[in-house]
């Protein structure tokens, strides 16, 4: 009878546990992109683009407009370690006029865009992204 009652009482304190489990649970996270601005900079000479990234990811967005004289312009961008100074990609070299957007991904850092540009106005922007992870929405 006693063994009957431990058994019980064990029995009991298993399903107990389990039913706490199916109580309400924390929502699952979701990883959502986080874009930020790094820098944004314009001019027609060469220059040197100084800004750090948090990810090391990050997106560049150039232009290279008012070729002058045409058939001559030249917009060439390399991505360097800022602290060691050595280049780190050749990420491009625009024969004229035209626009595009370049993806990064390296260790986060502080960076330099080295810019070689002839006969044209160029603009450049860099935004990081990274990863967050929020609360998912509950199902309607």
């Amino acid at each position: 009878m006693a063994r009957l009652r431990v058994s019980n009482v064990l029995i009991g304190l298993v399903l107990g546990l389990a039913c706490g489990a199916c109580g309400p649970s924390t929502p699952p996270k979701q990883l959502v992109s986080v874009v930020s601005s790094l820098g944004s900079w314009q001019g027609r000479d060469d220059a040197t683009l100084g800004f750090n990234s948090d990810s090391g990811r990050f997106k560049i967005k150039w232009e290279a407009r008012n070729e002058n004289p045409k058939g001559l312009g030249r917009l060439h961008l390399v991505v360097h370690s800022a602290v060691s100074g050595r280049p780190l990609q050749d990420v491009l070299d625009q024969k004229g006029e035209g626009s595009g957007v370049i993806e990064f991904s390296d260790d986060p850092r502080a960076y330099n865009i080295m810019v070689d540009s002839a006969n044209v106005d160029w603009s450049v922007s860099v935004e990081g992204t990274s990863g967050a992870y929020v609360n998912r929405p509950a199902p309607k």
